[in-house]
């Protein structure tokens, strides 16, 4: 089909006026084939009203098909915002902007603190790898540790241990490897989902008039709520306090910047003399080294995607995408020469393979991989 009349066709599935036929051809090519070309729309609305029926119709398929695995690719010119909204797979054509010389940049995300495994690092230096375990763990001043069949680590203690002195109290720290993800409830019963490539550490109970973690990496928490004794965490000097809320941290070392992004309750935000209030949908920035918060609305499906087994880029760069991929496949990317500036757009199920997704980049962005053992060349 010529570009014009399938940019017409477009038109009409947003307006409605599809005939059964036309609705399904459309659909089954966006669900299996690319659509090529560069779409000129009215308005951004319009791409919003037609991403939003495409969705509606796609998501009754998907869950006529919940056991097979549903990929597309999607040229971009169909606004980023709706196209998050569908659920799979897409990988949005780039907008070439400049060319950028890299006479070398080498991105490796591999950590070292957890390498076999997801593992419990107790106060004495005891490690326990969580892969291997289940069922009670380990009694430690008074407090039980156990993991449960689904997979979940939990605090238990018989009494009130608040009398406690603050420095008497063993501190834990979770660890997990790249491609590996972990849920854990703290003492207090807050909730933390802990990324690929993370690391928390956290007492065996909370004590005095504040509970505070430390975080290196990405993690997702949902805390107790205890407006006495304010939940704070500590990443890449920063620190967040709050009383009861849902949050998403980003504060991997190499990022070298600490993002928080509010869903749900009130934050507050510290780095140096400075300080931000959140509201939900907001997102704060922080970067190491650096003074200054910088506050904006946060894009809430990319912060999230991680915890709802998916890759989400929204008009990023190669570079940052593929510090994501390397954190996950556990790799090295290695860039040389000139790189065109180009910025893409998708999700990608974490289930997936890496040579699929590399494959894919490959298909949609004109960019060549070559992947060797645990080495990954991008080639332009």
């Amino acid at each position: 089909m010529q570009p014009e009349k399938l940019r017409e066709l477009l038109r009409k599935y947003a307006a409605g006026e599809c005939t059964v036929q036309e609705q399904k051809w459309l659909e089954d090519k966006m669900l299996r084939k690319p659509i090529a070309g560069a779409w000129d729309w009215s308005s951004e609305e319009e791409k919003i009203q037609m991403g939003l029926r495409i969705k509606k119709n796609i998501d009754r398929q998907r869950l006529a098909k919940r056991d097979k695995i549903i990929r597309r690719l999607w040229i971009k010119g169909v606004a980023a915002s709706f196209l998050l909204l569908l659920g799979y797979l897409w990988i949005a054509q780039y907008q070439q902007k400049k060319e950028e010389k890299i006479d070398r940049l080498v991105i490796n995300e591999s950590v070292s603190h957890a390498v076999d495994g997801i593992v419990l690092t107790l106060a004495d230096g005891t490690k326990i790898n969580l892969d291997q375990q289940e069922g009670a763990l380990i009694e430690e001043q008074g407090v039980s540790i156990r993991k449960t069949r689904d997979g979940l680590l939990v605090y238990e203690s018989d009494g009130d241990a608040s009398p406690m002195a603050a420095e008497a109290v063993a501190q834990n720290t979770i660890s997990t490897p790249n491609g590996k993800q972990f849920q854990l409830s703290l003492p207090d019963g807050t909730q933390v989902w802990l990324n690929t490539a993370s690391k928390l550490s956290y007492p065996l109970v909370f004590t005095g008039g504040e509970r505070r973690v430390s975080l290196e990496g990405e993690a997702y928490f949902e805390v107790a709520p205890n407006s006495a004794r304010p939940f704070k965490i500590t990443a890449l000097e920063t620190e967040i306090e709050v009383t009861g809320t849902h949050f998403n941290v980003s504060a991997y070392t190499s990022d070298k910047k600490v993002i928080t992004t509010l869903l749900e309750g009130g934050v507050r935000v510290y780095k140096d003399e400075k300080q931000v209030a959140l509201g939900p949908g907001y997102q704060a920035t922080t970067y190491q080294g650096k003074q200054g918060i910088e506050k904006r609305v946060g894009n809430i499906e990319q912060t999230m995607a991680w915890k709802n087994g998916y890759f989400i880029f929204d008009n990023m760069d190669i570079v940052s995408i593929m510090k994501n991929v390397a954190r996950w496949y556990d790799i090295q990317i290695v860039v040389e020469g000139k790189m065109p500036f180009k910025q893409f757009g998708g999700t990608f199920p974490m289930t997936g393979g890496l040579d699929e997704l590399l494959n894919d980049l490959s298909t949609i962005g004109q960019v060549q991989f070559e992947k060797k053992g645990k080495e990954v060349r991008i080639i332009w």
